[in-house]
Parts: structure tokens; sequence; C-alpha cells
């Protein structure tokens, strides 16, 4: 029998730690005196003593090094077990992968002089609901308001309730940058049903993951808005997953000051 400082050396594990461990019924020492309270410790447990720390090292939780052991001995449960761990720290590698390009992206964009470049991309998802969709084409950009004109005739036409938040939202269906024929989708979320006419379509629209930045100011700011989250997409290894679209929150339509508005710049991602 060792007594628990013998034990402490020869396993490299702490007398504090060995206590821990007798505490939550993971290394129980063979024999404790009923006189002194001294530990003791059976050199077979030297064995025990090492499996423990060879599963610390691999970075498994003291928990789940207890269950290990009581699966030890049955070398098909152990396997599916540590297979389990290896499937999990790869996740959790992935993440951290991530999360680290995300922070080197932030670094490199806080060097850059404009706002719209600063850790302000943010990926989330919109959910599935319902719309009125009006679709049509337009001959500049600037002639957007002449679509959200109509879809605010159609809604008042069949007193359509809008969902809360509506989602003010117009999809830019053109691929890349043109300069005439723009195809623009509007569209804001509804509650109830409706039909549909020969100008507006009422439809359900499914759940989608963005990447997204919102700035607060004028229109003219999104050329630039549009370019920085267009870098931020390469650089973190996403792909456009889409058409990109804007989310209207503070629009013309209820605000006159350019310097108020608030717009979200919308790409549809996947990862490559």
């Amino acid at each position: 029998m060792l007594k628990i400082g013998d034990f402490s050396t020869l396993s490299k594990i702490s007398i504090f730690m060995l206590r821990h461990y007798d505490e939550i019924g993971l290394l129980i020492p063979a024999h404790i005196d009923n006189f002194t309270g001294y530990r003791y410790y059976s050199e077979e447990q030297l064995t025990v003593a090492n499996r423990i720390q060879a599963l610390k090292n691999m970075g498994l939780g003291l928990s789940v090094i207890k269950d290990i052991l009581s699966e030890y001995e049955d070398e098909e449960s152990l396997k599916r077990y540590l297979v389990l761990q290896a499937t999990q720290k790869q996740d959790e590698i992935a993440t951290m992968q991530k999360q680290l390009s995300l922070l080197q992206t932030t670094i490199k964009g806080l060097d850059k002089s404009s706002p719209l470049s600063r850790f302000n991309i943010a990926v989330k998802e919109l959910p599935k609901r319902n719309v009125i969709s009006y679709r049509s084409t337009i001959a500049a950009y600037d002639h957007e308001g002449i679509l959200w004109k109509k879809l605010s005739e159609e809604i008042s036409a069949q007193s359509v309730q809008l969902a809360t938040p509506c989602y003010s939202i117009a999809i830019f269906h053109s691929e890349g940058f043109v300069d005439q024929g723009i195809d623009v989708e509007v569209q804001r979320a509804v509650v109830g049903k409706y039909r549909d006419t020969d100008a507006v379509r009422f439809k359900e629209v499914d759940s989608i993951t963005v990447a997204t930045l919102t700035y607060k100011g004028g229109y003219i700011q999104l050329s630039e808005a549009n370019e920085a989250v267009a870098n931020w997409i390469l650089e973190n290894g996403y792909e456009l997953n889409g058409p990109i679209f804007n989310i209207y929150h503070v629009s013309p339509e209820t605000e006159s000051d350019p310097d108020n508005l608030v717009t979200e710049v919308c790409f549809p991602i996947k990862s490559k």
C-alpha cells in the first residue's frame, strides 16, 4: 500500500487533486485509516491514475473520464465512446477556426477608415414567413420607390395585415450590376390568407442564412456596404447562395431625413 504522498509522487497527480478525485468517486483510495483518516492506495491503482492522466491529456473532462473508466474493459464500448468524443472535438475545432477567422477579419477591417467595415457584419438566419410580393423591372436603382408604391396599393386594396416585424425587403434578381431593366422584387411579411392579383403574389418564403451589415444613413452608402459584405464573405470561407437583398428597417416611407434611414444589406450564404 502507498501513502497518498508516495502515490502522488509516482502518479504525478497532486495530493489536492487525489482528494478531489476521491470526493467525486473517480479514484477512491484502496484504504482509509479509520483512526487517522490517512488515505492509502494500492500499486494497481497507478494503472488507473495513468489512464486518468492520459484521458485528461486528450482534453476530456473528469465527468467524461469517469464514464469512460466504467467502460474501459470493454474495448468496443470504449472505441465508440472515444469516436464520439473525437467527433465533438473536431466540431469544436471547426467552430474555433471559424471564430479565429472572424476575429482576424475584424482586426483587418479596423485598419480601414469606413465605419461600414468595422465589426458590423453578422451571420443570421431569417425565419420562414408568408409574404406579399411584387416583382417587376425598373429603369434605375433609384426608381425602386415605384415598386413600393404599387405594393402599398395592393396591401390597401385587400386590407392586408402586415406581420411584426414586416421585413420590408427588396430582392435584386438581376445577375451582377446592371444599369437598366433591373429585376427587383419587393416583399413584406403578412398574417393571414389573401388572393393573388395580376400584380402581386402571396407565398411562403423559406428561412435563409445571410451575412448582413446594418447601417444608419442614406442610400449613397449602399455600394460601399455591398462591397464590405462581399469582401467579408470571400475572407471567411463562404460563398453566395442566392440573390442579394436589402431590408429597410427605416425607409423614406416613414422618414424624410436620409441620415435617419436604417438599412440592412443581406447576402445569402453557404459554407464552401
